[in-house]
């Protein structure tokens, strides 16, 4: 996967310097990926109401607004480290495990078969 990613950054990369695309287009599609970020974390605060995704949902909409605004790519990039920074903080919240894959009740064991004992 990080080849695929790396291969299409150079490819961006290459159309921008060459002159072939211009390097608004380029602001404008990163700004619209972080608004549709963006969106999907207000959807999920909406849901789970973790104020950690609000201030996610924030950072990456003020980050793509900034940077259409201003038509400069810096702006993007510091919302992506500020929202790196929120996730180290622990505003992310914590996934939920699978049931398969929690740990037995206490005081249950289990026999090799998969018969549980109380």
């Amino acid at each position: 996967m990080k080849w695929i990613v790396g291969g299409l950054l150079l490819a961006v990369v290459a159309a921008v310097v060459s002159g072939r695309v211009p390097a608004a287009w380029v602001v404008y599609c990163f700004a619209a990926l972080f608004v549709s970020m963006g969106l999907a974390l207000f959807f999920a605060f909406y849901r789970s109401k973790h104020y950690g995704l609000l201030l996610l949902g924030c950072t990456y909409v003020s980050a793509a607004l900034l940077a259409v605004i201003l038509t400069e790519w810096w702006p993007l990039v510091v919302g992506f480290a500020i929202a790196w920074v929120l996730r180290a903080m622990g505003m992310d919240p914590v996934s939920e495990a699978a049931p398969d894959e929690q740990a037995p009740a206490r005081g249950q064991t289990s026999t090799p078969d998969g018969d549980k004992k109380a």
